[in-house]
């Protein structure tokens, strides 16, 4: 399912849900993103992304690592599943 419509979920001029954001996050990282391209692509503040990684990453739904000394976050196969099971509920809900 696209993003887009992951997004449309929210109504207008209401905030993003948190699992709305999560998809999104899991999304843009499953090629791997650092995390300057990841929060302007999910449309993040920096403070927000900080708050979301750490949940993420101890959910094993994303993982860091380290490449040309940069650190880069890839959706993990448990975070491909959610994104997955994600696209079905909101099939559902068309």
């Amino acid at each position: 399912m696209m993003l887009n419509q992951r997004l449309s979920l929210q109504a207008k001029g209401n905030r993003r849900d948190k699992l709305v954001i999560i998809s999104a996050m899991l999304s843009h990282a499953v090629k791997g993103v650092c995390k300057t391209e990841l929060m302007y692509k999910v449309g993040l503040s920096s403070a927000q992304l900080e708050r979301y990684i750490p949940v993420l990453v101890r959910s094993e739904l994303l993982e860091i690592s380290n490449h040309s000394k940069k650190l880069v976050y890839r959706t993990t196969g448990k975070g491909r599943s959610f994104l997955d099971v994600f696209d079905t509920l909101v099939k559902l809900l068309d």
